[in-house]
């Protein structure tokens, strides 16, 4: 298993890669150590708008670069999907990516409203993925299906929350466009 990648907070001996607001979105990594510090950076231009949230098990999200309606994994059509539902299938290389996040968020098993869903009713839109709940009448934050990486990052982030990526991101594959796009 790679390690992971502290993607809004600095951790110690980690590296972090900050989304805070700017013009062109970034992700940087600062891996520190003893008084050293090396940062990595990576630009979401390619892959932000391309990868797409498919299914979520916590902490784990994974997105998809083909339409929702073409991503399947074993159980997605079983409600619930906690007890059923394996990982999404990834044909192709890049198909999936898979990254980690902590934040004040419910599942859509938990909490005041919570229901039992398969994946595919959640990725058709039938209740967000992951959300927060207000107890006072504050704004409440929805992630649903199909949300963009980019989009992502800055909901989880709104939360309160951090989202990690493994240190090899550097290394994404070239996405000009989703591979459901490609196909033609």
């Amino acid at each position: 298993m790679r390690p992971l990648t502290c993607i809004n907070a600095v951790c110690p001996a980690h590296a972090t890669i900050d989304v805070r607001s700017s013009r062109r979105r970034r992700l940087t990594s600062s891996i520190g150590g003893w008084g050293a510090q090396m940062t990595l950076r990576v630009d979401l231009d390619d892959v932000g708008n391309v990868y797409r949230l498919c299914f979520v098990r916590g902490p784990w999200a994974y997105f998809t670069r083909i339409g929702l309606d073409e991503q399947w994994g074993e159980g997605w059509d079983k409600a619930p999907y906690q007890f059923h539902a394996h990982l999404p299938y990834g044909d192709n290389t890049g198909q999936i990516l898979k990254i980690a996040f902590d934040g004040p968020l419910f599942p859509p098993e938990s909490g005041l409203n919570g229901r039992s869903l398969s994946v595919l009713e959640l990725n058709t839109g039938a209740s967000p993925w992951l959300r927060t709940e207000s107890y006072f009448h504050g704004t409440q934050i929805h992630v649903m299906a199909g949300v963009t990486l980019l989009r992502f990052t800055e909901l989880i982030e709104l939360a309160g929350g951090t989202v990690f990526a493994p240190i090899g991101w550097g290394e994404l594959p070239t996405a000009s466009a989703p591979l459901s796009e490609k196909a033609v």
